[in-house]
Order: structure tokens, then C-alpha cells, then sequence
């Protein structure tokens, strides 16, 4: 009787131990909430992964439109995104998978594809490091070698 209890204390120790047990957390939401948060990204991504090939089709031709006086270059575009889309398709497929069997690990807050949901935007896929700085910061001092 002891001996079953032991273990089923034993049991039950281990399979929360994840809801619990985290290095660091400075975010507002409490560490219960984060595998949920995790599962239904992985989730949604798993389910919108097919609808990358239109959006990146969408997403080229319409940059090209915008920035060539050449209908040619949006046709490419246009191509282009079927590659694009087939390969943001298989990695945010890959991603959702991913995000679904590592949910119970709450170490791991942030999505491994970017942006993390479905989005229409150009910048949030392809201008990440060209956003301007946020005003009040200065440039980054690279030390005394700086030019």
C-alpha cells in the first residue's frame, strides 16, 4: 500500500513537474497558460500551412507592382512565390508539428518561424532588418573601432 503510494506521488511529481519547474519567466502570463499558448500556434500553423503558396504568390506580385513599371517583373514575382510559398509552407508545416509536441516544455516561449502566424504583410517576412530604430534609442556603438 505505501510502496503504491510512493510511486503514484512519484507519478504524478513528474508528469507536473514541467507546469512548474522553468528557468526564468518576466513575462505577465502565468506558466500554466504557456503550452496552451504553444499547442494552438502549432496548431493553427499546422492548419495554415497550405495557404502559404497563395500568400506568397500574393505577396511578391504585389511588392513587384509596387516597385517596377514593368508588368514583366510582377508575372516573375508571381513564379517566384510558388517556390517561396511551397518552402514557407513546408517550414511553418514543420513549425506547427514542432510547437505541438513541444508545448509541455515551457522553457520555450517563441516561435521558430517568423512571423508566427499567417500574416499579409512584406515586412514581416522579408524586411526584419530594416526596421528603424524606435526614436530616443541611439545607433548601436560598435566600440572604439567604430567609424
Amino acid at each position: 500500500m505505501k510502496k503504491s503510494l510512493i510511486t503514484k506521488t512519484i507519478v504524478i511529481l513528474m508528469l507536473t513537474a514541467p507546469f512548474f519547474c522553468y528557468a526564468e519567466d518576466n513575462s505577465g502570463k502565468p506558466p500554466i497558460s504557456k503550452p496552451f499558448i504553444k499547442i494552438g500556434r502549432g496548431i493553427v500553423n499546422t492548419i495554415s500551412s497550405p495557404l502559404e503558396l497563395p500568400n506568397q504568390m500574393y505577396l511578391l506580385s504585389d511588392h513587384a507592382n509596387e516597385n517596377s513599371k514593368y508588368r514583366i517583373e510582377t508575372a516573375a514575382a508571381a513564379i517566384e512565390g510558388i517556390f517561396m510559398g511551397t518552402v514557407y509552407a513546408f517550414w511553418r508545416l514543420g513549425a506547427g508539428i514542432y510547437e505541438i509536441f513541444a508545448s509541455p516544455i515551457p522553457n520555450y516561449e517563441s516561435c521558430i518561424i517568423t512571423p508566427p502566424y499567417l500574416t499579409i504583410s512584406y515586412e514581416e517576412y522579408y524586411e526584419k532588418g530594416e526596421k528603424e530604430p524606435v526614436a530616443g534609442e541611439d545607433e548601436l556603438d560598435t566600440g572604439p573601432y567604430a567609424d
